[in-house]
């Protein structure tokens, strides 16, 4: 019986307690939320530079592209469906494959590549390809 009512008087404290310390704790903020006080906190600490950088901003890779960035990219990327025509994918410079294509011109097929058509993903899995790189990639795969 004893115990029952340690429980009970137990229970009832936590319950009157933890309300108590909720409400006490209200409107009770570290800092001002004003705006200058929140401009303030989220201040930048620090910049970080490159050591004898220019400042100018870096070209990206895809931008100073090589004579054979068609075919890397190709190799890279394209060459694990177009070099069997896996899911109808048109083989590596088959004209047969290619003709049709070709003839819908340069324009509809890189959409193609860019948007994915059929098994073939966006940029096919190619992400991080410019449009010129699925280009030249394109340009490589076709017929001489």
């Amino acid at each position: 019986m004893k115990e029952n009512i340690r429980i009970q008087l137990s229970t009832i404290l936590l319950f009157l307690a933890i309300p108590s310390m909720a409400v006490a704790s209200c409107g009770r903020l570290t800092e001002p939320m004003t705006p200058e006080a929140i401009a303030k906190r989220i201040t930048p600490v620090g910049k970080v530079e490159a050591e004898g950088g220019s400042g100018a901003p870096v070209a990206l890779v895809s931008e100073a592209l090589g004579p054979n960035a068609g075919e890397d990219r190709y190799k890279s990327t394209c060459a694990v469906c177009h070099e069997t025509g896996v899911g109808g994918a048109p083989k590596f410079r088959n004209a047969g494959d290619w003709k049709p294509r070709m003839a819908d011109g340069m324009d509809t097929m890189l959409a193609i590549a860019i948007k994915g058509k059929g098994a073939m993903p966006p940029k096919g899995t190619c992400m991080q390809c410019s449009d010129q790189e699925l280009k030249m990639a394109i340009e490589y795969m076709l017929p001489k």
